[in-house]
This record gives structure tokens, C-alpha cells and sequence, in this order.
């Protein structure tokens, strides 16, 4: 301490004789400081030690205790939840095309508009067709006659067997005739299969179109579905009828469906088996090739062992928690070593390492260590 008097005196009256020091001689003096200040610390801290030990009277101060928050572990449902993608598809989303060759004379749906199984929706020009029908009718008409007629007569063994036998020629040939000609008229029309709302026409009136050419797709909103494929590790926990929770970003919906099918192939490239959930479109919003997001439970445990995931520490021997045992000390710190089972979301299963009524440190864990005495609050 005297050194130190020395040292600021020495200082003091090197200012007031106005002489500066230099840079040099400050550092120097500074460090010189510095050092002595250091073990006069060190002095103090020893002094303090042996008067502890000596003063009977002092009153030592309190240990601050690291707080945490404890759960008492309990029995309790645990459900583990599986997160996959699929497409939203339509059961009705037909491409109609030309099923024979001319020019479209009409069209007699737009699109956008709502049309009904076996509703017209295209017309070609049949007039050579009509024509043809008109004279394939005449035929069939006269060969059914003349064929009845020779039936009559032949059963009364009037006339030759070749002449009734032409006349049954004659008519099953006007017949097929007849079919193929009605066939050719239907083939002109483009007519709606099932029931849904006209998409896109890709015909103008007045153009030509031959056999397959893709002319008006028809999309059924009501009839809509998702699909996806799971892994074969799911085979035992999916099954047809189980509830999904269906989401679609792009529309901001979450709804509940059910599976409607679970196939019964396994796909090789993938070991993979395709899954289908029905939608409900009230609104009309879903669209076919939206992407959808499905999520399956496929494990319950209804008398679980639950933990918040972020509790679950990990070292070389495994994994682990902390828990809180009252002894005579206070609430003391233990490492409990566990066997996790399934996680979802924030919770994690414990399989075995824990028991009913264990007080697992569910806050503050990462500020204690075996053994700590700390505070429960």
C-alpha cells in the first residue's frame, strides 16, 4: 500500500513541477499499478478467507439457487402423427375428343358452364350422314318385310329354303347397315359422359376436326380426391375409413376427410402403396393438381409417459432428464437415463427409465447439473 502512496505522490509532484511525462513512462507507470493492485487483491481475498474461518459470529450469506419448473410425470394420451403431400384429382376430369371427321356447325355449351351427362355439347356436319341414314332406314324396312314374309311363307313350306335364306341375309345385313350409319350420326356429336362443368373447348365453330382430336374437357368439382403414397412401414397402421386431416396451403383450408381407398401394391421402385381421401368441395374452391398436405395418425398410446421434447438431453451413454428428489439438503437434481419411444410436434414418448410422480425439470434444465440443490417454483 505504501508503494502505491509513493507512486501517486511521485506522480502528483512530477505535474506540479510541469514537467509532462512521456507516453512510456505512463504505460510503465500504469502496468506498475496495475500489478501492485492485483496482489493487493489477492491479499484481501485471503484476509476475508481466514477471518470466515475465524469469525464465529458472521453470518454467512445465502446461496443463490438456479430456479426451475418441474412436471409430475402421469399416465396420459400420446398420439404420433405422419405428414406427407398429394394431389388433389378429379374422378370426372374427362378430355373429350372427335370420335369422327368434319367441321363443327355448333356449339352449345360454354365455358365455365355446368352440363350434364349425355347433354350435347358439340355438333359436326352430318348432312351427307343424315342422308345416308335415310336410305340405310328404307333398306332396313323393306328387308325386314320382305324377310318376314318369307318366314311365313316358309314355315308353311311354301317357297325355296334359298329364298328364305336370302331374305334373312338381306335383312341382318340392312340391320348392321342401319347400326353402323346410326353410329356414324352419333359420332358427330360430342355429348357429354358424366355430369360436371365445361373447362375448356379447344374448337372454334366453323373448324375442321378429325377422329381424336381433343375438342372439350369436362371437370366434375363435386367428385374430388387426394392422393399420395405411403411407405409399406404404414401398411399396419393405415387403413380404409380412418380420419385424415387435409390441408391446402394455396386456399388456406384444413378440413377432416376420411380414406376412401388403401391400395394393395407395393410398388418396387419405392416400397410404397398409394392411399386416396375423399374431399368435401362445397365451395367449389379445390381445384384439380392442387397441392395438398395429409396427415395420418398412425400410433396412439392412451397411457403414455409424456415429456416436452426440448427436456430430453443426450450423452455417451444416452439419452436422458433431469429430475427433483427432496432430501434433507432441499430439492436436489438427478440424472435419470430413459428410453424414448415415438416424438411428434413437442412431445416425446418415454418408454422406461421414468415412474408415476417423478417431478421431470421441464424449465431451467440447461442451468443445472447432478446433484445441484436448486429452487422448484
Amino acid at each position: 500500500m505504501k508503494k502505491v502512496i509513493y507512486l501517486f505522490t511521485a506522480i502528483s509532484l512530477f505535474a506540479a513541477c510541469n514537467q509532462e511525462p512521456s507516453l512510456e513512462d505512463l504505460k510503465g507507470e500504469l502496468s506498475t499499478a496495475q500489478s501492485e493492485m492485483g496482489a493487493l487483491q489477492v491479499a484481501i481475498d485471503s484476509l476475508e478467507k481466514k477471518i470466515a474461518r475465524l469469525d464465529t459470529n458472521r453470518v454467512a450469506e445465502p446461496v443463490k439457487l438456479v430456479p426451475v419448473q418441474v412436471r409430475a410425470i402421469a399416465t396420459q394420451n400420446f398420439e404420433h402423427f405422419v405428414k406427407v403431400s398429394g394431389l388433389v384429382s378429379s374422378k370426372q376430369n374427362v378430355m373429350l375428343s372427335a370420335e369422327g371427321n368434319g367441321r363443327v356447325i355448333s356449339i352449345d355449351a360454354k365455358e365455365g358452364e355446368r352440363v350434364s351427362a349425355g347433354q350435347v355439347i358439340i355438333r359436326l356436319e352430318d348432312d351427307f350422314i343424315s342422308s345416308q341414314l335415310a336410305e340405310a332406314r328404307a333398306g332396313y324396312k323393306l328387308a325386314k318385310t320382305t324377310f318376314e314374309r318369307r318366314a311365313r311363307l316358309w314355315k308353311d313350306s311354301i317357297g325355296s329354303e334359298i329364298e328364305y335364306l336370302n331374305a334373312e341375309t338381306n335383312f341382318l345385313s340392312s340391320k348392321d347397315r342401319l347400326a353402323q350409319v346410326e353410329a356414324q350420326l352419333e359420332n358427330s356429336k360430342i355429348i357429354a359422359p358424366v355430369s360436371g362443368v365445361v373447362d375448356n373447348i379447344t374448337v372454334n365453330k366453323g373448324e375442321f376436326v378429325g377422329v381424336g382430336t381433343p375438342v372439350v374437357r369436362i371437370v366434375d368439382l363435386n367428385n374430388l380426391e387426394v392422393e399420395t403414397d405411403l411407405s409399406e412401414n404404414y401398411l399396419k397402421a393405415i387403413k380404409k375409413g380412418d380420419p385424415v386431416q387435409v390441408s391446402i396451403p394455396a386456399l388456406g383450408l384444413n378440413q377432416e376427410e376420411k380414406i376412401i381407398f388403401t391400395s394393395q401394391f407395393i410398388k418396387p421402385e419405392n416400397r410404397s402403396f398409394t392411399v386416396k381421401v375423399a374431399l368435401d368441395n362445397k365451395n367449389a374452391l379445390i381445384k384439380p393438381n392442387l397441392l395438398a398436405e395429409l396427415t395420418f395418425k398412425d400410433y396412439q398410446n392412451d397411457s403414455a409417459f409424456v415429456v416436452p421434447s426440448i427436456a430430453v438431453k443426450k450423452d455417451l451413454k444416452g439419452n436422458y432428464v433431469y429430475t427433483v428428489v427432496s432430501d434433507a439438503k432441499g430439492n436436489v437434481v438427478k440424472k435419470r437415463y430413459i428410453t424414448t419411444g415415438y416424438s411428434f410436434s413437442d412431445k416425446s414418448e418415454i418408454t422406461s427409465g421414468l415412474s408415476t410422480g417423478e417431478q421431470v425439470i421441464i424449465a431451467g434444465f440447461n442451468e443445472v447439473s447432478e446433484g445441484q440443490e436448486v429452487s422448484v417454483q
